[in-house]
C-alpha cells in the first residue's frame, strides 16, 4: 500500500538540458495561444510579430539569480532554482516516471502560476488526481524538499515545522485545510479537471470518505554524498500507519554524479543559456 522508493539520477548533459527545457516551458506557459493574437491590432504594422512578444514574456518570466550571476552561492532558503528543481523533479516523477496506470495528472504547476518569479510558492507543492479501478478519485498532495544535510533523516523530513511529515500529518488530521486548498486550486482549472477535483471536494465535505483516497506524495532530493536509503524516509516510513486509510508515496531522488549545489548551478546556467538562444 505505502511506497518508499529510491531512484539514482545521473547528472549528465541530457538530464540538465531536459529539465531546463521543461522549466522554461512551465515558467513561460500562457493561457492564450500566440497564434491567435491579432498581430495587426497589437503591433499596428510596427514590423514586429508574436515571436517578439513570446521572447519578451519568456525572458521576464524567468528569474535571474543575482548571487549566481556574481559567482556567489545563494542561501538555501532564498535559492529559488534549488526549490524549483525539486518541484520539477517531483511533478515529473508522479506524472511520467511511475508505471502506466499509477501516474497522476497534475493540471497546474506551482512553477507556472506562483505569484512572484523569484520567490517560492506557498501551500502544496503539487496537487494531482487519478481515477482508480474501483471508481474512486485518488488525490495527490505533494510535498518536495531538497537537502544536503548529512544527518539522516534530514531535518526537512520530520523535524522542522514545515517538514514533510508535519505538513502531511496536518493534511491527514485537518480535512477542512485540504478542502480549502483544493477549493482554491479548483478555481483555476479547466472544466475537465475541475469536475474531478470538484467531485473529491464535495465527497470530502459530505463525509463520503469511501469515494476519495488521499496519497501523501513526498519527494526528497539528495545526492550521493548524503543519501541514506535506510533512514532518510524518517517518520514518513516508521509512522506510515498514521496516514491510513491514505497512502504514503515517498520517493528519494538521488544525484549520482554531482552534489546538489553543482547540479542546481548547471541547471541555472542551462536555463539562462536557453533564454539567450
Amino acid at each position: 500500500m505505502h511506497v518508499h522508493k529510491k531512484i539514482n539520477i545521473p547528472v549528465n548533459d541530457s538530464f540538465v538540458k531536459k529539465f531546463a527545457e521543461m522549466y522554461l516551458a512551465q515558467r513561460s506557459q500562457t493561457l492564450f495561444d500566440y497564434k491567435e493574437v491579432n498581430q495587426q491590432a497589437l503591433f499596428n504594422n510596427l514590423g514586429f510579430g508574436t515571436d517578439v512578444l513570446r521572447q519578451i514574456i519568456t525572458k521576464n518570466a524567468i528569474p535571474i539569480d543575482k548571487n549566481r550571476e556574481q559567482g556567489l552561492q545563494p542561501a538555501v532558503l532564498n535559492d529559488i532554482y534549488r526549490s524549483d528543481l525539486g518541484e520539477l523533479l517531483m511533478t515529473y516523477y508522479f506524472e511520467e516516471k511511475l508505471p502506466e496506470g499509477e501516474r497522476f495528472i497534475i493540471p497546474l504547476k506551482n512553477i507556472t502560476f506562483r505569484e512572484l518569479a523569484d520567490l517560492p510558492g506557498r501551500g502544496l507543492d503539487a496537487v494531482g488526481y487519478r481515477n482508480d479501478l474501483e471508481g474512486k478519485v485518488e488525490i495527490l498532495l505533494g510535498e518536495a524538499k531538497v537537502s544536503a544535510d548529512k544527518k539522516s533523516p534530514p531535518q526537512v523530513v520530520d523535524k522542522t515545522n514545515d517538514s514533510i511529515f508535519k505538513t502531511q500529518l496536518k493534511h491527514k488530521n485537518e480535512v477542512p485545510v485540504v478542502i480549502q486548498r483544493l477549493s482554491d486550486y479548483a478555481r483555476r482549472l479547466n472544466i475537465k479537471d475541475a469536475e474531478i477535483i470538484g467531485f473529491a471536494i464535495v465527497c470530502m465535505e459530505s463525509g463520503l470518505s469511501g469515494k476519495v483516497c488521499l496519497t501523501y506524495g513526498c519527494t526528497l532530493i539528495r545526492d550521493y554524498n548524503c543519501v541514506n536509503e535506510n533512514t532518510d524516509y524518517g517518520k514518513m516510513k516508521t509512522n506510515e500507519k498514521d496516514f491510513e486509510p491514505g497512502k504514503v508515496h515517498f520517493s528519494i531522488l538521488s544525484f549520482s554524479d554531482k552534489n546538489i549545489d553543482e547540479t542546481v548551478d548547471l541547471f541555472y546556467k542551462k536555463v539562462q543559456e536557453l533564454i539567450e538562444a
